[in-house]
């Protein structure tokens, strides 16, 4: 089936972070080991309702404060948390390309507040590749790899091709569970490993591809 809209997750497909960047330099900012603020950032309910915008911006760093009993402020903390990100430069001519042929795209992301309006104004570049469909778990209400969210990004694609079917939708991750999960829902898959892979798996799709990356027998 031929693929009519590309979905891409953002963390690690479109842009590379870094955890323990982040812990070392919360680290420092509050005198406390990386491993006691791994266990609290990171602890499941917590952080999940956080991403799935049962949490707010203000209530998340409340809670960083007093568990921590340390108190930063907010704009050094919210740099620590968000000073973690770079783009993820193999994969942007493909997103560029896609964007000049006017492939119906969009983005599809576990993210929470913080790092969605940290993204937008650090990458704009992305965002231009990206104007439209944009779904982030925290304003969706819905994380991968639970099939509301393959739902909401189908139906958000649908907005632009109303007789979308879901065979007819590429999903890229990094992670082999929200892959399954978009799978079972029924979308295209390729599974974000690293570059090589994924252009070689992307090439099979028929879908446009920079020029620098064919093979001159490709031409």
């Amino acid at each position: 089936m031929d693929v009519r809209f590309v979905y891409f997750d953002l963390g690690n497909v479109l842009i590379r972070f870094s955890v323990h960047r982040m812990l070392r330099q919360l680290a420092e900012l509050t005198q406390k080991s990386e491993a006691d603020l791994q266990e609290l950032l990171f602890e499941e309910q917590r952080y999940r309702g956080f991403e799935l915008g049962e949490t707010s911006v203000e209530e998340f760093l409340d809670m960083i404060r007093e568990t921590l009993d340390a108190k930063p402020n907010d704009d050094d903390l919210v740099h620590a948390i968000n000073d973690i990100f770079w783009a993820n430069d193999p994969v942007l001519p493909i997103a560029r390309k896609l964007a000049k042929h006017n492939v119906p795209r969009g983005i599809l992301s576990n993210t929470n507040p913080l790092h969605w309006r940290y993204v937008e104004t650090a990458f704009p570049i992305i965002w231009d590749f990206f104007p439209d469909h944009k779904i982030a778990s925290c304003e969706a209400r819905a994380l991968k790899p639970f099939p509301e969210i393959y739902k909401i990004a189908l139906d958000e694609a649908k907005k632009e091709i109303p007789d979308l079917l879901p065979g007819e939708v590429l999903f890229v991750d990094d992670l082999e569970a929200n892959v399954e999960g978009a799978r079972d829902f029924g979308f295209q898959t390729i599974h974000y490993v690293e570059f090589d892979k994924f252009l070689a798996e992307y090439k099979k799709t028929g879908l446009p591809v920079p020029s620098r990356y064919l093979d001159v027998a490709e031409k």
